[in-house]
This record gives structure tokens, sequence and C-alpha cells, in this order.
């Protein structure tokens, strides 16, 4: 891979990974029309979603501080309520500390509801994503799919739900629509918005959640994807320094952009580019 395929890509996912687009449709859609050949290009898009996880890290570093905090305060909570409750003392009401005190707390909580469907149904439809991910037909058919869930998103009222309101239910759907979002061409901000916006969250919030409770889906599926290429020889190259800078610093910025064309109410532009980037995909696929 040259240093120009590299950047190109990177910047490429630092776009798209932060706008409901689809990064995976488009790195599919570039990489096969500029003929890139690399025997470790999954490799490779693992550490362009890695770029993209540090931009996440930096748009919220203050939030990531408070939830590493709360995600301390709960476990150290819960290993003192468990001594509590094994101990030898025999109090008629033993002192037990409240787990989820805080927003912060729920957070974490509503977090973790939401990555086990969506590590469950990753898990599951795996396969068919290594399937799928060879060919410009799925990218293009799942890019349909993202562009109804944002006119559908966009025809929702403004809700009210934001952390403090958030339900077990909603963090369950949002995680579902997040695990299916793993086949290519359906966006993973996409599903997780328009899941959020029609759940009833805040346009800005449903933002905010999607892309912080992509740090951990991220995670989830490097370490599957390095899981799965255990049986071949994996060789760092540090051309690849230069795509995952590339999707960190872009990222970042794009992160700011989207939050203010979702609040403008103005997915249904982004559905459009979808259905365009979609034909265009599909008939790639049958002409040539």
């Amino acid at each position: 891979m040259s240093v120009i395929e590299a950047l190109i890509l990177g910047l490429i996912q630092g776009i798209t990974e932060f706008l409901p687009i689809s990064s995976s449709a488009h790195l599919i859609i570039f990489r096969h029309f500029m003929k890139i050949k690399d025997t470790q290009i999954v490799f490779f898009h693992v550490l362009l979603h890695f770029g993209s996880m540090i931009a996440i890290l930096l748009a919220f570093s203050k939030e990531w501080k408070r939830l590493f905090l709360a995600l301390c305060g709960i476990v150290m909570d819960l290993l003192y309520n468990l001594k509590e409750y094994f101990s030898n003392q025999h109090q008629e009401r033993k002192q037990y500390r409240k787990v989820l005190g805080s927003n912060y707390r729920k957070l974490v909580s509503l977090l973790i509801l939401t990555t086990i469907p969506t590590a469950l149904i990753g898990g599951m439809i795996q396969n068919l994503v290594t399937l799928t991910s060879s060919n410009l037909l799925a990218p293009g058919v799942g890019l349909y799919l993202t562009a109804i869930l944002l006119v559908v998103a966009d025809m929702i009222p403004e809700g009210t739900k934001t952390q403090k309101n958030l339900s077990p239910k909603d963090a369950v759907i949002a995680g579902f629509f997040q695990g299916f979002s793993t086949i290519p061409g359906l966006s993973r901000l996409g599903s997780m918005i328009s899941a959020c916006v029609i759940g009833g969250m805040t346009r800005a919030y449903a933002v905010k959640y999607s892309l912080i409770a992509g740090v951990p889906a991220i995670i989830g599926a490097t370490i599957v994807e390095i899981a799965t290429m255990k049986n071949n020889k994996i060789v760092f190259q540090p051309v690849y320094l230069i795509g995952i800078f590339a999707s960190a610093i872009v990222g970042y910025f794009t992160i700011r952009v989207l939050i203010r064309v979702v609040k403008k109410r103005k997915l249904k532009y982004f559905a459009l580019y979808c259905l365009l980037v979609g034909t265009f995909s599909i008939a790639g696929y049958f002409l040539l």
C-alpha cells in the first residue's frame, strides 16, 4: 500500500465514520475502484477504526473521564456489597451502597446494555459480513437501508429523553440496531441515531450517545477481527500510521459538523446521498 492510498483511505474513514453514510461502504467502493491490493486490508481497516475511536475519545474527553470514574465506583461498590452480603455479621439491616447513584453511573450501565446485543448480533452475522464485504452489491443495498432509516428519523418530532431519563429498553434497542450495522453499507452511526431519535431522545443527545456507544463496539470489533486473523502473519507497516492519523484528525472535526447537522434535522440530505452512492455501487456490481 502506498502513502497516497493510506492517506486517502484514512481521510475517507475519518469523514464517513462520523457522518451517517457508512464508512465500510465507502472503503469497499474506493478500494475497489482504486484497485488497492493489500493482503492485510482487513487489518488496515481495523486500524482506521482505531483512529476513529481516538477521535471520539478526544471529542468527549471530559465525558470519558467521568465515565471511567463512574465505572470504577460501580465496581468498588459492587465488591463492597458482595463483601457485606457474605459477611458473618448478623445484622438485621446490612449497609449496602447504592451502585447506580449518579447519572454517569446509570449511563455506564446503559452503555453496557447497548454493547451486549451489539456483540451478540455482530457475532452471529460475522460470516455474512465477511461474505458480503468482497463485492459492491451488499454496500449498495446497505446504503439504501441507511437512507430509509435517516428519512424516518428526520420525520420524528424532537424527543425529550437525555442522560437523566433513558431507560434500559432504550439502550437495548439501540444496541440491537448497532449490531446489525456491521453489515456493509448499513451505517452504524445512522442506525444508532435513528434508533435513539425514534426512541424519544433529543437529537443532540442521540448523536452523543451514538458516538460514545461506538467506542466499546469498535474495541469489540477490533478484538474479533484480530482473533480471526490469528492464523495469518500480521505485519504492521509504517504507512498505516498515516491512515490512522488522518482518520483521527479528520474524524475529530467531522464530529463537530455532525452535531450541528443533526440538530437542524438535515438527515434527509444524507439519505439522498446514500441513495445516489448506493445506486452507483449496485450499478458497478452489475456493469463491471
